[in-house]
């Protein structure tokens, strides 16, 4: 346990000392900072260590240890904008494995297309078509340590084509995260958890060795209390801060799961315009049987770039 947690504490003191030679820098591949999830996005970015999450890679990857569940899959789209026009949209699948309660290992991939344009020749005639897309492709190890602490690490591959012809971007960024978790004493089942993540910690990405990453460091928690098997209330709470450009963002949200097959959910988002701005989220889903539905819908941010004008999310995720 010593030699793992002081690996733990290596990689997250290392991504520190990155983080502070690039704060003055602008940061690229922004849709590491897009919604992610239908669950959290209906919390408006609350909900990062709620337990039995399929995308726990792209949030916080110790939460996967001390779920109800041994395994989860999922595939995420959105944020779609108003029109459905499909730019800009990520659509992700991920998944995790709890091996033995106490290793797991999880896995992941994003991609977004961006909006094409066309390209024009020194003559002002059409001379092709630009077709941009970023790709992230992600694997993951969680490690628990009694019943109350757990640790992860997760690898992460970059990659961004602007559709030109030229050499794309291409980086490995890296995250460290922690989850804290112990019983509630007034109430039989009741759990409540803290976390903490160091996300994207990473190289500059080449050839152009001038842009970084959007390096971040997020405190999380969440109280999960059962009234009845049938009737689940979830509170959550993250605040983090963004190195590279400097910007702070806190969500709080709360998840209803009534009859034990309805949900709903509801949260507020909190921060500066680099980081979406103030806005509210709702959402709601179902659950038959192992598999979960869940859609989200975001009122208000930033308006311009992405991702503040974007608002309908969508996930479908299978938990064993």
């Amino acid at each position: 346990m010593q030699k793992t947690v002081t690996i733990f504490l290596s990689v997250m003191l290392l991504g520190i000392c990155h983080t502070v030679t690039a704060r003055s820098g602008s940061y690229a591949m922004p849709f590491l900072l897009m919604d992610a999830d239908a669950r959290t996005a209906g919390m408006a970015g609350a909900g990062a260590i709620l337990p039995d999450s399929p995308s726990a890679i792209w949030h916080n990857a110790a939460s996967v240890i001390g779920g109800g569940r041994s395994a989860g899959a999922g595939l995420f789209s959105g944020p779609w904008n108003t029109d459905f026009d499909g730019a800009d949209v990520m659509h992700g699948a991920a998944g995790y494995w709890n091996i033995d309660g106490r290793n797991a290992i999880l896995a992941g991939a994003r991609y977004v297309a961006g909006a094409k344009s066309v390209l024009m020749d020194s003559y002002g005639f059409p001379a092709g078509t630009a077709c941009p897309y970023d790709l992230a492709v992600e694997t993951g190890y969680a490690r628990g340590f009694g019943r109350h602490f757990s640790v992860a690490l997760t690898a992460r591959y970059l990659h961004s084509d602007f559709g030109l012809g030229t050499d794309p971007l291409r980086g490995v960024s890296f995250d460290a995260a922690a989850v804290y978790r112990h019983a509630v004493a007034f109430r039989d089942g009741a759990q409540w958890s803290v976390g903490l993540r160091f996300a994207d910690l990473g190289t500059l990405l080449q050839p152009s060795g001038r842009s970084c990453l959007p390096m971040r460091c997020i405190a999380s928690g969440c109280v999960n209390l059962p009234f009845s098997p049938r009737h689940v209330l979830n509170l959550a709470a993250d605040a983090g801060y963004r190195f590279s450009p400097s910007a702070f963002e806190a969500a709080a949200g709360a998840e209803y799961v009534f009859l034990k097959h309805g949900i709903v959910r509801a949260g507020y988002h909190l921060g500066h315009a680099l980081a979406a701005g103030n806005y509210a989220a709702v959402g709601c889903g179902f659950t038959a049987g192992p598999v979960r539905c869940n859609a989200s819908w975001r009122f208000g941010g930033v308006k311009s770039g992405p991702p503040g004008n974007y608002a309908f999310c969508f996930s479908l995720e299978l938990l064993l």
